[in-house]
């Protein structure tokens, strides 16, 4: 558990605002994620009230209930899945055409977390260092390992890598803080 600075607390898996929608198609990410199994990846997300005819692209969910299937798929398959869900919803997530740079992305990681959420559920943090590197230090409700997933899916994006390769470095967030992780996205 993680005080947030405004007097409440972040905990991996639990939404500080029991209100927060997350945008549907997130978790059409972790159908895709099984692929090997999809009947798996089916009843999980239907035993944790989520249909696959909610998961339009216009359509938001509860934070929680997605949070719920997240924990309940780290219990169930380990943190290794988390990690391929993370990836594939920002692999295959949509951007404005503005956003063709990951520097823009990165620069406004927030703010595109936003656009995909509704109510406070933390934020990301993102400075460009003097090396070139960016930092993106993650406070959300989100699991580590679906965080880092997230970052790695979005450099490998083909739309990123026609300018070069990156590779993200990562390091867990310290016991009782803000922060669940902080990642460095550097070119290869």
């Amino acid at each position: 558990m993680v005080a947030n600075g405004l007097g409440r607390f972040f905990m991996e898996f639990v939404s500080p605002d029991p209100e927060a929608l997350v945008r549907a198609l997130n978790v059409r990410a972790t159908l895709d994620a099984f692929r090997l199994r999809p009947s798996l990846g089916e009843r999980l997300i239907k035993s944790h009230g989520l249909e696959l005819e909610d998961v339009g692209p216009e359509s938001f969910i509860e934070v929680q209930r997605w949070l719920n299937a997240l924990k309940d798929l780290r219990e169930t398959v380990g943190p290794n899945v988390l990690h391929r869900v993370g990836m594939a919803m920002l692999k295959l997530a949509e951007f404005p055409p503005q956003f063709d740079k990951l520097d823009m992305v990165l620069e406004n990681l927030d703010a595109i977390y936003y656009a995909n959420h509704k109510g406070d559920v933390g934020h990301y943090f993102t400075s460009k260092r003097s090396d070139g590197s960016w930092e993106v230090r993650c406070e959300t409700p989100y699991p580590r390992e679906f965080e880092r997933g997230a970052t790695e899916g979005l450099v490998q994006r083909p739309m990123f890598t026609k300018d070069g390769t990156y590779r993200v470095e990562f390091t867990d967030g310290p016991p009782d803080s803000d922060v669940t992780c902080t990642m460095v996205v550097r070119a290869r």
